[in-house]
């Protein structure tokens, strides 16, 4: 053959055995050559025929986003769709509650469907998402334009994750917490090549490490755990208190904790409501000289004002002035004016003047003024309590106490007044007042007033009311029933110009003692009997002897209730005792006798005139001076 025919040959050798050339064999110029090439092509095209019909078995292992899984979830949380995600892609999210909604409602149904394309289905492509130690991490789409940087905290002795610790950069005042698998991101306020972040976590040693502002580092951070005693990791101060609880989060309390030794000042704040400011997540670690909340704030203290159209919680002091629309909660002292449309609550405590329009609550001590619609308390108060229902003080009161129905301390010095009652479970030391009842279970040294009952332990003043009691008394008591359980206790029993037989009960001490008396003529043909009050004291002159004034108001009933009968009557008896439980009395006395002549009625007395000279103040009133006799028993 020419060497034209033979390069033509070989041409079309070339085209025919493709099979021959893909497997790098050559060609034998034999006759086995056939059988070479059949063997070749049906390697060839049994190799084509097994990867379209089996399925691709990587020879390693793939990459989350691009496994495939069905799904069918309907009317599911979307924290439910993940959580189901992940089971059938063996792999785990981590993402950051506050920018993915978890509770929303989602309804999706995908088959043989890549990770990646199920995720930009269910969240319309506004999340991405990054790989790190067969976790997948969400975060927003927009997030890829900005700075923020990244990791993961764990324990460095288990290796386990950490979460819910904080994150922050001091000098720019952000923060995050990390999710469940010790996941975090932090979002910058300026773009940096590198940033000095700090981790904070109860039970864990604070830890400051130097990232790199690349999105794309995701590094591990081990932080050490440290001994603490149970009461140094118990949530204390502000967070504590029931409202509080109510208008702050789980997660914004566990990072007040974490950072319970980081505090900053800066000038103002701005918020809507707790977290959501222009400090963000650090507004509760910032003392601010105003500070003003939308709706409500939660900051760490106040030192000038502080303005919320709703609420303010603040974690310690505040300073000058601070007003909310229904209450402020205050953690540590409050030094100035406090004004709350329902409450106000201070834990630790106050100078100056608190106004509540429901109540006030002090826990600690008061200086200054407390006025409220309903209820002030505190632990004491130096100053004046006003309200519209009652004032509780559980330690003292030194000054004015105004309550609309009650007032309880322990001690009080000064003025209590209240509607109904006053109840001390101390001395008391000034003047009480009450409508109803007075009740102290010290000793009262000053004045008790009350419209039914006076009680104290011991009286060192004085007692005005209708019964007045008390277990030992060196003051005076003046009621209708005073009894002193170590006092006065007399029976008496006497006659005078007026009245044939008269029993009397005297209570109290020896310096002031009431008598209730009661009496009657002896003489059934002209009959009239007594009912009387009196106040008499004992002085002694010498061994035996006593000087015995009494003063008496007497009424006599001589049959018919439209005649009046009133005698008010002073006795000057000289009194001498007999024996251990008997004394004998008799002196002179003066009565003046108003009455009201009527139709006599037969069998009564009819005139108290006696043969006594008399002094005539007008028709209906006369004087005279008569006499009184008698015997104290026991």
């Amino acid at each position: 053959m020419d060497s034209a025919s033979t390069e033509n040959q070989k041409e079309q050798d070339s085209l025919c055995i493709p099979g021959c050339i893909s497997l790098g064999m050559k060609r034998k110029e034999n006759n086995t050559y056939p059988f070479t090439c059949f063997v070749s092509y049906f390697i060839f095209f049994t190799s084509l025929f097994l990867l379209s019909v089996l399925p691709a078995q990587p020879l390693f292992a793939q990459n989350i986003l691009s496994r495939k899984i069905s799904l069918n979830a309907h009317k599911k949380t979307v924290a439910e769709a993940l959580k189901e995600i992940e089971k059938k892609g063996q792999f785990y999210f981590s993402y950051n509650n506050n920018i993915l909604k978890a509770d929303s409602i989602v309804s999706i149904s995908v088959h043989d469907c890549s990770i990646e394309q199920l995720l930009d289905k269910l969240f319309d492509k506004k999340y991405e998402y990054r790989e790190r130690d067969n976790h997948l991490i969400l975060h927003p789409a927009s997030l890829s334009q900005q700075n923020y940087i990244s990791g993961r905290v764990v324990d460095a002795s288990t290796g386990e994750p950490v979460s819910y610790a904080t994150v922050y950069d001091r000098q720019q005042l952000i923060s995050t917490m990390t999710d469940e698998k010790g996941f975090f991101q932090l979002q910058l306020k300026d773009k940096r090549q590198a940033v000095n972040i700090n981790i904070s976590k109860v039970s864990y040693a604070d830890t400051m490490v130097r990232l790199s502002g690349a999105p794309s580092q995701a590094p591990r951070i081990s932080i050490q755990p440290i001994s603490y005693t149970l009461d140094s990791v118990v949530i204390s101060g502000v967070e504590r208190t029931w409202l509080a609880k109510r208008f702050l989060s789980t997660k914004q309390t566990m990072n007040s904790l974490n950072l319970s030794h980081f505090f900053s000042g800066q000038s103002f704040q701005f918020s809507l409501t707790p977290g959501l400011g222009s400090h963000g997540k650090m507004g509760a670690q910032v003392i601010n000289k105003f500070s003003f909340n939308i709706l409500g704030g939660y900051t760490a203290g106040v030192n000038g004002l502080e303005i919320g159209s709703l609420f303010n919680i603040v974690k310690q002091d505040v300073q000058y002035l601070q007003i909310a629309g229904l209450f402020n909660v205050t953690g540590g002292s409050m030094y100035g004016v406090q004004i709350g449309g329902l409450h106000n609550n201070v834990l630790n405590n106050i100078n100056g003047i608190q106004i509540g329009g429901l109540s006030n609550v002090v826990r600690q001590h008061g200086h200054g003024i407390q006025i409220a619609g309903l209820y002030n308390q505190a632990s004491g108060i130096k100053g004046i309590q006003v309200s519209g229902l009652c004032n509780i003080n559980t330690q003292y009161m030194k000054g004015v106490q105004i309550g609309g129905l009650a007032n309880r301390n322990q001690t009080i010095s000064g003025i209590q007044v209240a509607g109904i009652s006053n109840i001390n479970t101390g001395s008391v030391n000034g003047v009480q007042i009450a409508g109803l009842m007075n009740i102290n279970t010290g000793v009262s040294e000053g004045v008790q007033i009350a419209g039914f009952f006076n009680k104290a332990t011991k009286v060192k003043g004085i007692q005005v009311g209708i019964v007045n009691i008390t277990d030992t008394s060196e003051g005076y008591a003046i009621g209708l029933v005073n009894i002193v359980h170590n006092g006065y206790h007399k029976l008496s029993v006497s006659a005078s110009e007026i009245q044939d037989l008269n029993l009397s009960y005297k209570s109290g001490n020896s310096r002031l003692y009431s008598i209730l008396s009661g009496g009657m003529q002896l003489n059934f043909a002209q009959k009239a009997f007594s009912a009387g009050y009196g106040l008499g004291s004992d002085r002694k002159l010498g061994k035996g002897f006593y000087i015995n004034p009494q003063l008496m108001h007497l009424y006599f009933f001589t049959g018919n209730w439209e005649a009046q009968n009133l005698v008010e009557r002073l006795e000057l008896n000289l009194k001498y005792r007999l024996g251990k439980h008997i004394l004998i009395y008799g002196g002179p006395a003066f009565s003046i006798l108003y009455y009201k002549p009527t139709m006599d009625k037969p069998g009564y007395r009819s005139s108290f005139a006696t043969n006594y000279p008399a002094i005539s103040f007008s028709p209906r009133v006369k004087g005279w001076i008569g006499w009184n006799m008698g015997l104290d028993l026991w």
